[in-house]
């Protein structure tokens, strides 16, 4: 009986481990490793139909085959735009904003409440009301700029490509930068007060303090933050698709990989190729990107961590 309970108990651990290691299994290691190998063939993705081996030719077409190609190096350089502008808007805004925060005295609750309350809202309806804010006819981003004599910076936000990208990834910052807040603030309040007050009694002032003290050890959590900010642009897609529909528009000046990748797998809509092969291919280059930086990110903060 007792070699009975022992028999159980080694496989316990597996036992309570089942509930969430099987839908992890169903829902994310079975799909990637099928994505990989789903890459190498030609399919339609009607269940039922034929399958051909192509081998890398799903991948030629992405890198060196026009027109195909051509879309997605454009894609890519926009995400890596869409990167750029995370970093400077998300992680150093919000950087910025969870350092006022820890300077308010009076009110901090309410201003913690009004920049993360736009998180609670879908981003689905976000994209919706901020596409009719910033409509060029009736939108009230160009009304109230004209009312208050500003009418040179009233443009056609969604409609010039130059502007699109960058209106579109701002109100995505909108939606989301109660997040990089929340991290940075929470770093900023585990810092030793005695430590800043000690750094006052010698005569440095609240800039020198963030900048010897606060950011060095805030800085393994904003490296975090960046990392995700790569992930974030790579996976970037509701946004785009509601603002500026699957065409990303105007010519494509919004187009990235995920609506790239929305194109190709399902057809039309502006795709020279499609199928759920090159679908596939797609989604298995962006691993390939976004992984081995992701992976370089954590290293480099366990390194700051450990200086720290």
């Amino acid at each position: 009986m007792y070699a009975g309970k022992k028999g159980l108990g080694r496989y316990s651990f597996w036992l309570m481990l089942a509930p969430a290691l099987l839908p992890y299994l169903v829902f994310k290691i079975y799909p990637f490793f099928n994505s990989i190998l789903l890459s190498f063939y030609n399919w339609n993705g009607v269940p039922g139909s034929p399958k051909i081996w192509v081998g890398l030719s799903n991948y030629a077409k992405f890198l060196y085959q026009p027109p195909f190609s051509t879309m997605f190096w454009r894609a890519l350089s926009h995400n890596v735009i869409v990167f750029g502008l995370l970093l400077i808007w998300s992680t150093g805004l919000g950087t910025l904003l969870a350092w006022f925060l820890t300077q308010v005295r009076k009110g901090g609750g309410f201003y913690k409440g009004i920049i993360f309350m736009p998180n609670t809202i879908s981003i689905a309806v976000t994209g919706f009301l901020w596409s009719l804010l910033l409509n060029p006819q009736f939108g009230a981003v160009n009304a109230l700029l004209r009312k208050v004599g500003l009418d040179a910076l009233a443009m056609p936000w969604l409609g010039d490509s130059k502007l699109a990208l960058p209106t579109v990834i701002a109100v995505n910052v909108w939606h989301g930068l109660g997040f990089p807040v929340l991290i940075a603030l929470a770093a900023m309040l585990s810092v030793p007060k005695d430590v800043l007050e000690a750094a006052e009694v010698d005569g440095a002032n609240r800039f020198t303090q963030f900048w010897k003290i606060t950011f060095p050890i805030i800085l393994p959590n904003l490296i975090n933050l960046m990392a995700l900010n790569f992930s974030g642009a790579f996976g970037l897609f509701e946004i785009v698709f509601v603002m500026q529909g699957a065409e990303a528009g105007p010519f494509y000046s919004t187009d990235l990989i995920g609506t790239l990748f929305y194109r190709t797998a399902f057809g039309g809509m502006g795709a020279t190729a499609s199928g759920m092969g090159l679908g596939a291919a797609l989604a298995v280059v962006t691993f390939l990107i976004v992984i081995p930086v992701s992976l370089i990110a954590t290293r480099i903060q366990r390194r700051y961590s450990v200086e720290v």
